[in-house]
């Protein structure tokens, strides 16, 4: 069969490089050319999965298998696949059909230890991992999968040790020092921790595309751009560092998404661009927004709560305030939002899965003095209609942050698990409950009540992985007691 070559080498070192939307590109292109080949489908279908794109890249590795069943590299990235689609026993009946076939591949191990934790089978897990080790000491997969069965246990120190070997074993590996800079940030040690947490690029964990020019070292440049790096909640939380950027004497531009760049703009102060923009502004040196805590020294100090730094738009304000009937006298105004993306790959597992589902919040609608409003969006918000009948729905679709800063302006409080709403109102000074998983994000640290970053949110955390009864039934309490000082 022909293969076209040049095509996928392209794509080879487009995945080498972590340019993941090249490589599909390049892909495609040989698959113009031979339909059936098996590199181009599953080099395809493996770039559709790093990108999020879940069900074009099931098309493609299906396409492959069907021509040969007995690929096992398309089978290993089936079974990642069914796993980010929160299918675990397909994962792991792909995993157990490769180790068949060859009883020492640590992929296939590793992938089975993650497809057993995702059915909550931690001591099946465990017993997968201490095996690794135990063939192999220095096993690189063994060491990984028992740090995260560690976490998974909330042992972030016994976590700790396992990624600190990795680092020894393998000196200078970006993947290790990353995994054990998020493990040091969760611990609250944040200095070391953004240190290493600098190796997210090299890593892979990170592929937003940067310009050419100088890296920022923190001394002062006329223009200095930063760059939006990852979800709206991280741009949210670490967009409070541009005022401190700006102290060094630069003049900050800030280049993030579209639907935060009114937002951020008029709140910061600063120049903001759209990431979908044709061009870079000129600058004089960039920087992801990320790495400012690390660049501008912070340490620990990053995390001090501050004050307010987010603002509503007036007239935003105005025209909702006016289309958000108000309700009787005495009556507390309060968002709901209970879902996440289920792309996302903390959902993979009860013990990190950020989302619940609407039902498990219907005690906060029924609340006495309370008006619940449904703060949603897409697919979600209609899941909470259907299942909250006492969930009222906004007058108007979100049209972008500008929208939902002056919504959450109106509300008394807000209830929501782990996205990127939390942040809003957590930079905004609006009152929030958040509701987290048995093992939380490294950003908001293993403590309970009042977290670092926002003075105004309070967390309450699952004490058994999927049980989110306990948590919700202490921001009632919580909500309650709110309400019964008025």
């Amino acid at each position: 069969m022909f293969e076209p070559t040049e095509s996928l080498t392209r794509g080879q070192r487009a995945v080498e490089a972590f340019r993941f939307d090249e490589a599909r590109l390049a892909y495609s292109k040989a698959l113009e050319h031979a339909p059936e080949s098996i590199d181009a489908l599953r080099g395809l279908g493996y770039s559709l999965l790093q990108l999020g794109r879940l069900s074009a890249s099931l098309e493609a590795l299906e396409r492959a298998l069907h021509i040969d069943p007995t690929d096992l590299l398309c089978r290993l990235l089936m079974g990642r696949l069914c796993l980010r689609l929160q299918q675990p026993a397909g994962a792991e009946e792909h995993f157990r059909g490769i180790l068949q076939r060859i009883p020492a591949s640590e992929a296939a191990r590793s992938g089975l230890i993650d497809a057993l934790v995702a059915q909550e089978d931690l001591a099946g897990a465990k017993v997968q991992s201490e095996s690794v080790l135990k063939d192999n000491p220095d096993s690189e997969v063994g060491h990984l999968a028992a740090a995260r069965l560690a976490g998974f246990e909330r042992d972030d120190a016994k976590a700790l040790d396992h990624f600190s070997k990795l680092v020894r074993l393998r000196p200078g590996h970006p993947v290790h020092l990353y995994n054990r800079g998020l493990c040091l940030l969760r611990l609250g040690r944040f200095e070391p921790g953004w240190r290493d947490f600098e190796y997210r690029f090299a890593a892979g964990a990170v592929h937003a595309k940067l310009p050419d020019s100088p890296r920022w070292d923190g001394r002062p440049v006329d223009r200095l751009l930063l760059v939006a790096e990852q979800g709206l909640g991280d741009t949210i939380l670490f967009s409070r560092f541009i005022a401190d950027a700006a102290s060094r004497g630069c003049t900050p531009v800030l280049v993030c998404p579209d639907a935060l760049v009114g937002l951020l703009g008029r709140s910061l102060g600063c120049e903001c661009v759209a990431d979908s923009a044709a061009s870079w502004p000129r600058h004089d040196a960039h920087l992801p927004l990320m790495s400012l805590p690390f660049v501008l020294g912070l340490g620990a100090a990053a995390a001090a709560q501050r004050s307010a730094y987010l603002a509503a738009d007036p007239e935003r304000y105005a025209r909702w305030s006016a289309a958000i009937e108000a309700g009787p006298d005495g009556q507390r105004r309060i968002g709901i939002v209970h879902e996440t993306s289920v792309a996302h790959s903390t959902e993979q597992n009860s013990c990190t899965r950020r989302s619940c589902r609407a039902a498990d919040l219907e005690a906060l609608t029924q609340m006495d003095g309370v008006v619940a409003y449904n703060l949603n969006v897409g697919p979600a918000a209609e899941r909470a209609h259907r299942d909250l009948p006492k969930l009222r729905d906004l007058p108007a679709p979100l049209a972008d942050f500008d929208d939902t800063a002056a919504v959450l302006q109106l509300m008394d409080a807000v209830i929501c698990v782990d996205t990127a709403i939390a942040h809003v109102a957590g930079a905004l000074g609006t009152p929030a409950g958040l509701l987290l998983p048995f093992v939380r994000d490294w950003r908001w640290v293993p403590q309970e009540g009042r977290l670092p970053w926002y003075w105004r949110v309070h967390a309450t955390a699952q004490q058994i992985p999927g049980r989110w009864n306990e948590p919700v039934r202490q921001q009632q309490a919580a909500l309650s007691a709110t309400i019964a000082l008025r």
